[in-house]
């Protein structure tokens, strides 16, 4: 008979949190002069993420599941408003819980990908703007999956490397950018990730270069992401040639994402 889910169990849950927590205050103190790694800054580390109605969901789900566990990161859903949206496929609600226009500032910005709510929301005026606002201010300007056709579009990829889902990589190129078939790029401030669940890989990668190896390895066992597909098809550098032609394939120069 398996043990049940009882007291027992939540402490023990509770208690892997209170140690990721601990770790995290931990390389928040001051490192020492030789140290090469700098531990976390004082002040939290702000976090904010651009949701808009049609969002592929697990590009900021993912990410935001590894971030919020580590302290000293502060996580911000920030929308053109704080009605509810749903998602690309039109099944998950959610909504934000911050407006854009109370957002001055961030550490991190953070743009998921959608399909054709991707689209309206990078051709909306206010929502562009503030993009463009507040990338003046971050450390780190963050597009996951279709969300790097947001950045591209509005300039800020221009003569920079980066990648994005597999079917656009001439939309990078059309916009001034160097496309790079990897999992996550990084040039300079600008990171962006491949597909969906690369949001995931990148994320873990952002949290070391905030806090140290460690703390990302925590955030990882933490929601144990130790992906091991059955398929090596995850990739248009490993999937069969079917495989790709029925799902469309790379769309040609001047072809725009439509859900």
């Amino acid at each position: 008979m398996s043990d049940p889910i009882n007291r027992r169990t939540a402490l023990g849950l509770a208690g892997g949190a209170a140690l990721l927590a601990a770790g995290a205050a931990a390389k928040a103190q001051p490192a020492p002069a030789d140290d090469p790694k700098p531990g976390a800054p004082a002040k939290k580390t702000q976090v904010t993420m651009l949701l808009y109605p049609g969002t592929t969901v697990l590009d900021w789900i993912g990410p935001y599941e590894a971030l919020h566990r580590v302290e000293g990161i502060e996580v911000v859903l920030a929308g053109k408003t704080t009605d509810l949206m749903k998602s690309d496929s039109g099944i998950v609600d959610y909504k934000a819980n911050v407006a854009i226009d109370q957002i001055e500032r961030t550490d991190v910005l953070l743009v998921p990908g959608g399909a054709q709510g991707l689209m309206v929301a990078a051709n909306d005026p206010v929502i562009a703007n503030w993009v463009r606002k507040i990338d003046a201010t971050s450390t780190y300007t963050v597009g996951i999956c279709t969300g790097s056709l947001l950045l591209a579009q509005i300039g800020l990829l221009k003569g920079r490397r980066a990648t994005t889902y597999w079917k656009f990589p001439t939309m990078i190129e059309g916009a001034g950018g160097t496309f790079v078939q990897e999992r996550w790029v990084r040039d300079g401030k600008y990171w962006t990730s491949a597909g969906v669940s690369a949001g995931i890989d990148l994320t873990l990668a952002l949290i070391a270069d905030l806090y140290g190896p460690q703390q990302a390895m925590m955030a990882q066992l933490a929601i144990e992401y130790d992906p091991h597909p059955p398929f090596n098809s995850g990739s248009v550098k490993t999937a069969p040639q079917a495989v790709i032609d029925a799902l469309g394939g790379i769309m040609p120069p001047h072809t725009h994402a439509h859900g």
